[in-house]
């Protein structure tokens, strides 16, 4: 999905967003669970946002992540990104982090939460970038 949109400190060129099931069984263990990345390349001039395969998560305590990465110029490079992930668990309850990078660099985002019931939860993954 690709949309400009204007934001009072820049213009918002690309907006992409994945997303994937997570299914909370009782037979399977807890742990971490890495649910792909996103990154802004200012020299493509493109926002991405990628998903895994779905996800078997266990009840008890969870952690989700992605790995959100600015590949820009340095600090005359305009270019500026927004990552958020947000994780539902099998009653719909979300949970979501979010970071901003305006230079390049690399960092993870992390929800962790306690999957008390079993059944089928989502997640999805957006990126934005701001010029």
């Amino acid at each position: 999905m690709v949309v400009t949109l204007f934001w009072p400190d820049g213009e918002v060129h690309v907006i992409d967003a994945a997303s994937g099931c997570i299914v909370f069984c009782e037979d399977v263990t807890a742990g971490i669970h890495p649910l792909g990345r996103a990154w802004i390349d200012s020299d493509l001039n493109e926002t991405v946002a990628s998903s895994g395969t779905d996800v078997v998560a266990g009840l008890g305590r969870n952690t989700f992540t992605v790995t959100c990465a600015n590949r820009n110029y340095g600090p005359f490079d305009p270019a500026r990104a927004s990552f958020t992930l947000t994780v539902r668990d099998a009653a719909g309850r979300p949970y979501s982090e979010s970071v901003a990078l305006d230079r390049a660099g690399t960092k993870t985002l992390s929800v962790s939460f306690v999957a008390e019931e079993a059944g089928e939860g989502a997640f999805r993954i957006s990126a934005t970038s701001i010029r």
